[in-house]
């Protein structure tokens, strides 16, 4: 099994992965993990289920013990019994005998108490079908109750230059604090941040001879030690993210990036119940930008 000390910062996101031209994409997943890129994020919600079911795919000519792999738990946990029954869906569907870490993917998507669901997970790890528990898409509060009950491995949510509600409510803080792995998705906001053209951005860009896009990745892991999902349906792609880590940015222009603040998502009241307002796994895609 895959040693976490070894796992690669810039995580493959498997989020509206590319399932009209498979072979691409499968292509460009396996040169990700001669890369090097060892961790990946699964869901049964993405694609209805095809991105798992594509996943069985790479697994065939991927060592799964080379792969960290975290699947979501997904709306509706009603009983204790959904928590083993949705995971033996996944090991069903990707033909593989675990999953590395296995969470909530959002609160609200237990309609048991959190707890109870991560006393369910815990009975997996017991039983060698999980390694270890994570957590996503929660409040702080919820966050530390799950970690003194249980041992957190890892925390996904949202954040990148502009959505910085994590870092703002001392979340990122206390999983720094709590040896927990923050792992980031929407770091790029899928392209909408360099799309807002920032002059300070596209002067960063422009003195390092890098993308937008690389400047902020290699903010978010060199800097804010976090780890990031990233999409990469093409070679190109997976290269350009690669390339973000071989260079340094100075502490001035890092401080930039550092104090930056969107009010625009600063001052989003975040639905945490799912009754009609803006919940946080919807946060980042506010504001796109056609």
């Amino acid at each position: 099994m895959l040693n976490v000390n070894g796992i690669n910062p810039i995580g493959i996101g498997t989020f509206k992965l590319d399932l009209e031209n498979k072979e691409t994409t499968l292509q460009a997943l396996r040169y990700s993990v001669q890369k090097g890129q060892n961790f990946m994020s699964a869901s049964l919600l993405y694609d209805n289920g095809k991105v798992v079911d594509f996943l069985k795919e790479f697994f065939k000519e991927v060592n799964k013990e080379d792969i960290f792999l975290t699947c979501h738990l997904e709306p509706y946990i009603e009983k204790r019994e959904d928590v083993e029954k949705q995971l033996d869906e996944y090991l069903k569907k990707m033909n593989i005998d675990y999953v590395d870490s296995l969470q909530v993917h959002v609160s609200y998507a237990s309609k048991i108490p959190l707890l109870e669901t991560y006393e369910e997970i815990d009975k997996l790890v017991k039983k060698g079908k999980v390694r270890f528990l994570s957590a996503s898409n929660t409040t702080l509060e919820e966050l530390k109750q799950l970690q003194q009950n249980f041992e957190i491995f890892s925390f996904e949510g949202v954040y990148n230059l502009e959505c910085k509600y994590y870092e703002n409510v001392g979340l990122i803080d206390f999983c720094k604090e709590n040896n927990i792995r923050f792992v980031c998705y929407q770091a790029l906001r899928r392209n909408n941040i360099a799309k807002m053209n920032y002059p300070f951005l596209i002067q960063m860009a422009q003195k390092y001879n890098k993308t937008q896009n690389q400047i902020l990745l290699n903010w978010l892991i060199k800097e804010k030690g976090v780890s990031t999902l990233i999409k990469a349906n093409t070679v190109e792609h997976i290269e350009s993210n690669l390339e973000a880590l071989s260079f340094e940015i100075e502490r001035e222009d890092l401080q930039k990036l550092n104090d930056f603040q969107d009010q625009r998502f600063n001052k989003i009241d975040i639905d945490w119940k799912n009754q009609g307002g803006i919940t946080i796994d919807k946060l980042a895609s506010q504001f796109k930008i056609d």
